[in-house]
Order: C-alpha cells, then structure tokens, then sequence
C-alpha cells in the first residue's frame, strides 16, 4: 500500500510538467500604443491614480491571451520628485459602470449564505454594464507631490519591442498617510505602520457578497455598520461564486470582468470606510472533490479545458505555476495600489485541498515559490500569509509567510477567554511571528445555530478581548458575518474592544504579558486577567474566570477588587473602560511607588479593561 501511494505522488508530481508546449510567438509588432493618458483627474498625493493605454488597432486580445505576460507584457516605471522608482505592471482592463436598480424588487435568494431582505437597506438588482474598449491600465499610490515621469515598455514573447515616456503632476495632499502595515519586528507579536503606529485588527470576515440581487452593495451595508463601531478589517475571498478571476477559463479572465469591476467597488468602499482587507486568493474548495467540493467544476481540471488531471498538480506542475504566477502579477497589478490592503493571503485551509497531506511538502514549496514571488513583484511590499483548517501547518515556518493566520471552531464547550491565550501563545512559541485568530467560533455548521447558542454574542466578545489582550496580533474574527452578525445586528459587540485598541501602542521590545510578569496578584481568585507591561505603560483586562456564554447568568458582580503590578515607581493616569462599549468608566492619578501599582478597581460583572499610561 506504501509503495502504491509513493507511485501515485510521484505520478502527481511529475505529470504535467512538460506537457504543454510554447506556441511559435506572434510575429513582432512596434508602434502599437496610442499616447498614455491619466485618466485620474486632478491627481494628488496620497490617492489612486489611473492611467490608459489603448491601441492603435485592436490586435492584442485578438492575437492571443492578453492576461498571458509571456505573451504581452507592459511594465511601467514611475519616477517620483524625490527620485524613487516606482515599478508595476500594467493589466488589461474592461471598464464598467455599476449602479442598483431599486426599481426591481425581485426577492433575494442567498449566494453561499444568507441574503438580506430589510426594506429599511438599499435594495434592487445591481447592473454591470461594460464601457468602452478593453485596453491596458496601470494603478499607483503617489506618495509624493510634484511633478513624476514615468516609462512604459512593452513586451512581447518576453522581447522588449517599445517604450513609451510621459509624465504627471500630483497635487499635495493635507492626508496623514501611514504607510503600509508590517511586521513589527520589535517584538514580532503585533503589526505597525511604516511611521510606527500600531495598528490592531479589530473585525470579522465577510468574504463574499450573498445577496443574489445587490451583490456588491451588501458592502455598502456591511461596511457602514462595521466602521460605526470602528471595527477596522475584513477579510475577503476571491471565491468563485464572488470576485474569482479564473472560474470563466483557467487563464483568460475575460469573462468575469463584472467580478473585478464588482471587487474594484468593494475595495474603493474599503478606503471610504477605513477598512483593511485581507484578501484570499484561492479557496480550498476549488481543489478538492471532498471539503465544500468545487473541483468537478473547476476550470483548471482537464475535464473543463484545463491542464490538471488531479487538484495536487496546482502545486507541482510547471505550467500551473507559470499560469498562476501570470494572475498574481494581474492581481498585484490592479489591486497592489490600494491603501485598504492589510496583506495577501495565498490560501483558505489549503489542507483541505485533495492530496494535500500526502504532498505536504510540495504544498509548502510551493507556498515559499508563491509568497516569494508576491514579494517580488508587489511594490508596495505588503504581508503574505495563508491558513490552514487549525493553528498550524508548515507553511508558517517559511520566512516568506509574515504571520499565522489561524482558525478554530472548537470553543462550544470550552471557556474561550481561559484557553485562546494559550493557543496563541503555544503557536507564537512554535513559528515566532504574528498569530492572528482570523475565523473563530462555536459552531462550525452556520450562524443561526451559533446565535441560538449564545444569543449575547458573548463569544465573540471574548474572542475579541483573548486575541487582543492575550498575546494574539489583534481580535478574533468571527466567521458568521451574514447570518449571525447582521440579521441580529450584532456589530455593537466590537465597539469596546476597538476603542480600547485604537489606545493600545503595542510597539517596543519591553513587551511582556501580564501572565507572564512576575509578582502580578489579584486578591479574587475567581478573577483573571490579561494584558501587558511596558516600560512605561500597562494595557489591563480583568474578567471572571468562570463566564462563558453557556453560563452568563450566574455571574455575580464583583467588588472591593485589588490588583498589584510591578511597575517603575512614578504618576501615571489609570482609566478603566467598559470592554462591551469603550466608554471610560473612571479616570484618576495613580501614584506608583515602590515600583508596586496597586489598582482599586471598580465593580463589574463580566470585565473591565484598564489603561496606566
């Protein structure tokens, strides 16, 4: 039996390789291009700018495929006042105007979930029309004001056959821009923007529209109560039944032009609402024929046209990495410019995909080949990372994945504020990057069973609070977003926790969890606590140890609560917060001395979050 599951992974790894040949190449053309044109106007700093390129004649997309940089390929070079070189590539490009016609009524159904039908919401079928001819585009971020140049050359079958030269003036801008998020690499625990601030994702997952009628507009909708209670990140895929490129032809994305136009909205809605967005590439069902199966369907398989006899050929198949590259240089090239970006996520629960256990290793390979690649080519460097159906897997080990994104639905039993912190502790020991808890929850199956469980959301309150304040990169992300969240309207769980965050600066190399100092006591036993120590600054959190969502009304108000913290001797302001709505429950001075803070905290029920600072 061993023998024949090594035959069928070598047969796996091997086939496929070398089976699709080059074409002869297109005879070479020059003069191709009429003048670029911005088509932003007014361009200023801080802000997309767009800028067109259209043939003299239409040959491109008629000679071969124009999404194919082997076969064609613009590169431009955009050179600020300052001197830096900007450098991307161009993508081809339907423009599409989109507006919701609310004169239709028509029920919704849902697409992969529940659709909204509140009359009190936009309501009506969204339209997608195409505009114009297709052509080439390039998307920048201008940091700088002034006056840039930039070079276009173009290449075909790989040989560079035209340059074009131009240049733009950018407006300055009164905008405080941030910069990227990062890594930080002071403590490797949390991120920071490239100016030093912290930035703590509060938020959930809302990964496709569901709505079969107002498709994209149910952003719209999500977005506007999410940045009501300034939550700050959403993490979306590019499923097939929502924003795929390839779920038309493997390699031509032609056909869902509608898609990207729809995607284009969702991230400029992003921007307004000052929402980051972790954006998945590929779900795992589209590779397997057992976990939410799609690979019947799938374009990429050889019964459909495509080049893969088996799911696990995504990932050793020469040809498939080359096709694939091709779209990650489409995706960086058309949605690397945007500031709402948080980072690339390569893959939902990649072990789920057909073969993936046996061809652990390539899997991995392949993710190092892939993240390698993204950081290559992606110009404004933003994180890459994947996931797995638990907390680990071995593509967390490669350097090229900048954080652990993990997901569990295994807390309907469990206390998830007393066991959180020491899963997320256990894999930051194991990979010594970021974990950020990106789906968890109580109930795998759907949100009408999770909301009958725990009709508070009190479970998602303390996903928030564990993954904030007990090690974790930022909240934990609840997976239900359109059938627990919004039709119960349950956005006002994370107003605390996001309030409480934007006070948090999580940077420095003095981190050191509370949990984990010692000398820390609280003179309750039944209350525990979280957080961290500075060297100038504590961000506490204190809950009863025995709250679960299963047992909220046997808590008991606890009062005459004293905590001691060591801590260098000095006046420092203590607020204490309100974890459910932020609001600041008391404010005084509190005298440090003996290097001993001594807290007197006041009454609460479930928790209470404090700040000395």
């Amino acid at each position: 039996m061993k023998n024949a599951r090594f035959v069928l992974l070598m047969l796996i790894l091997f086939s496929g390789t070398a089976l699709w040949g080059c074409q002869d190449p297109t005879p070479k053309k020059s003069d191709i291009f009429k003048d670029p044109i911005v088509v932003t106007p007014n361009p200023t700093q801080y802000q997309k700018l767009e800028l067109a390129l259209y043939e003299k004649e239409e040959t491109i997309a008629k000679d071969g495929n124009p999404y194919d940089y082997d076969y064609f390929k613009v590169i431009g070079e955009f050179t600020s006042p300052s001197g830096k070189v900007t450098t991307i590539p161009a993508f081809w490009y339907q423009h599409a105007t989109i507006f919701l016609n609310e004169a239709d009524q028509t029920p919704p159904y849902g697409i992969s979930g529940v659709a909204s039908t509140d009359p009190n919401e936009p309501q009506g079928r969204e339209i997608v029309t195409p505009v114009g001819n297709p052509h080439y585009r390039f998307r920048i971020l201008p940091t700088e004001a002034g006056s840039w140049t930039f070079r276009l050359k173009v290449f075909q079958d790989k040989v560079e056959t035209e340059t074009l030269n131009g240049s733009f003036n950018v407006s300055p801008s009164s905008e405080t821009y941030k910069g990227v998020i990062r890594v930080d690499e002071s403590n490797k625990r949390t991120f920071v923007y490239e100016n030093g601030d912290s930035f703590i994702p509060v938020g959930q997952n809302v990964a496709w529209y569901t709505s079969s009628t107002r498709r994209s507009v149910d952003y719209d909708v999500w977005f506007e109560n999410m940045n009501e209670v300034s939550m700050n990140i959403a993490r979306i895929w590019l499923a097939t039944w929502g924003f795929a490129l390839h779920w038309g032809e493997y390699d031509n994305f032609s056909s869902r032009y509608s898609h990207m136009a729809r995607l284009d909205r969702v991230v400029e809605l992003a921007e307004n609402f000052d929402i980051k967005i972790i954006l998945v590439l590929i779900n795992h069902g589209q590779f397997s024929s057992i976990v939410n199966p799609e690979w019947e369907s799938n374009p990429w398989n050889v019964a459909n046209g495509g080049i893969l006899e088996h799911p696990l050929q995504f990932f050793t198949s020469n040809e498939a990495k080359r096709v694939y590259k091709n779209q990650l240089l489409y995706i960086i090239a058309r949605y690397g410019y945007t500031k709402s970006l948080f980072s690339w996520e390569l893959f939902n629960e990649v072990d789920y995909v057909d073969g993936a256990a046996l061809g652990s290793l390539v899997v991995r390979n392949w993710h190092d080949e892939m993240a390698t690649f993204l950081k290559a080519n992606d110009p404004y460097h933003h994180m890459v990372t994947t996931s797995y159906k638990g907390s680990t897997g071995s593509a967390f080990n490669l350097s090229s994945i900048d954080f652990v994104s993990a997901h569990s639905y295994d807390y309907a039993e469990k206390g998830i504020l007393n066991n959180l912190p020491e899963v997320l502790n256990s894999v930051f020991a194991q990979y010594d990057k970021p974990v950020l808890q990106a789906e968890l929850g109580i109930n795998w199956q759907n949100g009408i069973s999770s909301y009958r469980a725990d009709p508070n959301g009190y479970s998602i309150r303390q996903g928030l609070w564990a993954g904030i304040m007990g090690g974790g990169a930022g909240g934990a992300m609840n997976w239900w977003w359109d059938s627990q969240i919004h039709p119960y309207n349950l956005y006002y769980l994370y107003q605390g926790a996001a309030t409480f965050a934007s006070h948090m600066n999580l940077s420095g190399s003095d981190y050191s969890q509370l949990t984990k100092v010692s000398g820390v006591t609280v003179n309750r036993t039944n209350v525990r606590y979280l957080g961290y120590r500075f060297d100038n600054r504590i961000y506490g959190y204190l809950y009863d140890g025995s709250w679960t969502h299963r047992n909220y009304d046997n808590i008991l108000t606890k009062n005459g609560v004293i905590m001691e913290i060591p801590f260098a001797s000095g006046t420092y302001t203590l607020t204490y917060y309100d974890p459910l709505n932020g609001n600041v429950i008391a404010q005084s001075e509190l005298s440090v001395n003996n290097n001993k803070a001594i807290l007197t905290v006041p009454g609460f029920q479930y928790d209470i979050a404090f700040i000395v600072e």
